[in-house]
């Protein structure tokens, strides 16, 4: 029976991504700005949602990948 190995950069990754887009998901909005957060430096609804899912669908697939 062959083992199959898990490749550890894969599934750090992978949960990265998870962890970024379940954080989206839950609060509605993204920040665009890494060193200050005013108003107008994020975005929010449905644009937010749907980088979100890419985000966690991209997680998934890398966790996925991760196993080969």
């Amino acid at each position: 029976m062959k083992r199959r190995r898990t490749d550890t950069g894969l599934v750090l990754v992978g949960l990265g991504l998870l962890g970024i887009g379940g954080y989206v998901l839950l609060s509605g909005e993204i920040f665009l700005s890494r060193l200050t957060v005013s108003e107008g430096q994020s975005m929010t609804g449905t644009g937010a949602l749907v980088v979100g899912v890419i985000f966690v669908a991209l997680g998934l697939y890398f966790l996925k990948e991760s196993r080969r």
